[in-house]
């Protein structure tokens, strides 16, 4: 029977395990109130069947080094795996290293960000770190290494703005006489591409990605499909990232043009390099879109910008939200929400006097009934933005 016992004067656990085999354990701190506990917390795993011995329990060395080899090598595309293995070697290792995994406890998670914080560390990072950490847990707790995920206990830590690289700052999106102006001035080689990336959302590495059997002529969509990062050709970054982006007849009519005089190549790519081949993103910045904006007399503004100006016409033009959602790719209409809501701000203006109308408010307060014209307007005005493909036309010509 599992019991306490001071044993050469120190307080020691004395039990058995799942497998009947008899265990004698010395706990720290070394006082009856901590062997109480540790006696209850012992007998739970064993009446689960996760009793592991403290001299077999795996460290986060052992967990790392099994989650590389059987979880990132086969589960993750290359590019992020290549982010998870330097996530781990340089934040999470160095603290964590032989620490055994009973140990690392929401305490220890805590004092671990504080390391962090002191080394300069942003939270942006860390919070990646974290999350990382929670997946490596869940996946000890699935070969039963663990008993439960600390990491998961504990919020991440609040982003101000300026660290996120997404967030959109105001101040950085272009209105449509500056895109006007950015085109003016940008050089012929690169200017379709600036324009298609402010007509389309799309981002930076998907539109290097693109090839010409990606654009549909004839219902004039664009297919995203891929993506070019980090010097090779990959998936795109979520199953909703695989979408179709409609392309207004002006652009098509920039496209056709520039497909005869684009260099050709074995991947027949739209946008490749003067040898055909994939382009890489400093030679487009710093040869076409950085000379552009000085010319133009504009703000430094990132590449990634054209496609939060891509979204603020699109708000500008009452698009309803979910459409903007899946023009943008994005995997949840609440990141849409959380990145663009901001800009969405004006947008109920004389929200009641349209429920009003809708309902019918005014003309039943008269003793007049909506007629069928009104109600089908109304219907009208309820579905639209509902289906996939914006209307372009307004937008791209102020681009």
């Amino acid at each position: 029977m599992a019991c306490i016992r001071k044993r050469r004067n120190r307080w020691t656990l004395d039990y058995r395990d799942q497998h009947g085999r008899r265990r004698l354990e010395v706990v720290h701190p070394n006082t009856r109130k901590a062997a109480e506990q540790m006696l209850v917390q012992r007998l739970a795993e064993i009446g689960r069947g996760e009793y592991r011995p403290p001299r077999e329990e795996k460290t986060f060395a052992e967990l790392a080094s099994a989650y590389e080899s059987g979880h990132i090598a086969t589960n993750i595309r290359e590019s992020t795996a290549k982010d998870y293995r330097t996530n781990i070697r340089l934040h999470l290792a160095p603290y964590f290293g032989r620490t055994k995994l009973c140990a690392i406890t929401p305490d220890a998670i805590e004092r671990w960000r504080t390391w962090m914080r002191n080394r300069g560390v942003r939270s942006r990072t860390i919070n990646k770190s974290h999350t990382l950490l929670s997946a490596m847990l869940r996946f000890a707790i699935r070969y039963r290494w663990a008993s439960d995920n600390a990491a998961a206990a504990l919020p991440k830590l609040r982003i101000a703005p300026t660290q996120n690289p997404d967030a959109p700052e105001e101040g950085n999106m272009l209105r449509p006489e500056e895109v006007r102006s950015l085109l003016e001035h940008a050089d012929e080689r690169w200017r379709l591409a600036i324009k298609f990336a402010v007509s389309t959302g799309l981002r930076q590495g998907e539109q290097l990605g693109l090839q010409w059997g990606d654009i549909d002529w004839k219902s004039k969509q664009v297919h995203v499909r891929r993506q070019f990062s980090k010097g090779r050709f990959a998936d795109v970054k979520t199953r909703q990232s695989r979408r179709r982006v409609g392309l207004s007849d002006e652009l098509l009519s920039d496209l056709t043009r520039w497909r005869l005089a684009c260099p050709k190549g074995e991947h027949e790519l739209v946008f490749p390099a003067d040898d055909g081949g994939p382009l890489n993103h400093g030679i487009l910045l710093r040869s076409g879109f950085y000379p552009a904006l000085r010319r133009a007399k504009l703000r430094h503004v990132r590449w990634h910008d054209l496609r939060h100006t891509f979204a603020s016409l699109l708000i500008a033009a009452d698009v309803h939200p979910k459409r903007i959602q899946a023009l943008m790719g994005h995997s949840t209409i609440r990141i849409t929400l959380d990145v663009y809501g901001h800009l969405m701000r004006d947008l109920d203006d004389g929200a009641a006097e349209k429920l009003s109308d809708l309902l019918g408010s005014k003309t039943v307060a008269s003793g007049a009934a909506p007629s069928q014209e009104q109600s089908i307007s109304a219907c009208r005005k309820m579905e639209a933005g509902v289906g996939i493909e914006p209307a372009y036309t307004d937008l791209q010509s102020a681009a």
